[in-house]
């Protein structure tokens, strides 16, 4: 029994001492510091959480930049279209300009906050270094792009002209040729006619028993190319030349002149005139 009360007072004493230090200020104290403490850590870790995600997207994006980077070298050899690099370099731009925004923001957050982030303000100030020395290097790519712009458009502008000279060339040559053809053609033009005497006078032709050799009148004569023209039939049997032609020239076969030498039967004149029977 003795036993059991001295356990009980012990108790009892306990009890009281615990609740005494639970009621006294420091203890007080030290539970405000502990919450105090719990709440910056919390709110530490979440700026690093948020921080290291943004960080970790920016980096992420300008390893994406760094990959586009080659791409007018590509475009230069011929790898990649004018229209893909465009198309890449609006991306980046755009990812750019969320990167600022984001860097911008999280550096704001770190400046208003108590916590000791010193690392992550100098994380921040390097991505923001690599994003300048990014954003120049676009502006490049760009002013390459836009230098290649001018060039094809220099280059259209050339071939365009030179399209409308080789047109306007072709134009010419072709009237030179229908003209040369003209000429050509004028030059080979020759004319004969076969007929009694009397209806060799009675058109103009004949007179005095010669034929005449001004104001021809060409539309009683069957006109030729005397390229294509190595015979003339009559209808009647040739009785006479009138004429001029070199001897040799051609050779008479009833109501048939053959010509042997085009160029030398045509060299005097272009009528040939024959009396039929």
């Amino acid at each position: 029994m003795k036993k059991t009360l001295t356990i009980l007072s012990v108790a009892l004493v306990a009890v009281m001492l615990t609740s005494c230090v639970e009621s006294s200020k420091k203890y007080k104290q030290l539970l405000a510091e502990k919450e105090t403490l719990t709440a910056q850590y919390q709110e530490l870790e979440n700026e690093y959480n948020t921080a290291n995600a943004v960080i970790s997207e920016v980096e992420n994006n300008l390893q994406a930049i760094r990959d586009a980077e080659g791409l007018v070298q590509m475009m230069n050899e011929g790898e990649v279209t004018r229209e893909r690099l465009s198309a890449e370099l609006i991306q980046i731009k755009d990812v750019m300009a969320a990167n600022h925004a984001k860097l911008d923001s999280l550096e704001q957050v770190l400046k208003k906050s108590k916590n000791d982030n010193g690392y992550l303000r100098n994380t921040i100030k390097k991505l923001q270094a690599q994003i300048a020395e990014k954003e120049t290097l676009i502006a490049q790519m760009q002013e390459q792009l836009n230098q290649k712009d001018a060039q094809i458009e220099g280059l259209n502008t050339q071939v365009a002209a030179l399209n409308t000279n080789v047109a306007e060339l072709n134009a010419e040559n072709q009237k030179q040729e229908e003209f040369i053809k003209n000429q050509t053609d004028d030059m080979n033009v020759v004319y004969y006619i076969g007929a009694v005497r009397k209806e060799l006078k009675s058109k103009g032709i004949l007179a005095s028993g010669e034929i005449l050799k001004r104001n021809v009148p060409t539309e009683a004569f069957t006109k030729a190319d005397r390229r294509n023209l190595n015979e003339v039939t009559f209808e009647g049997k040739i009785r006479r030349v009138y004429s001029s032609h070199p001897a040799g020239s051609f050779t008479v076969e009833g109501n048939t002149l053959k010509i042997n030498d085009p160029e030398s039967f045509w060299s005097i004149t272009k009528y040939l005139v024959v009396r039929t029977k």
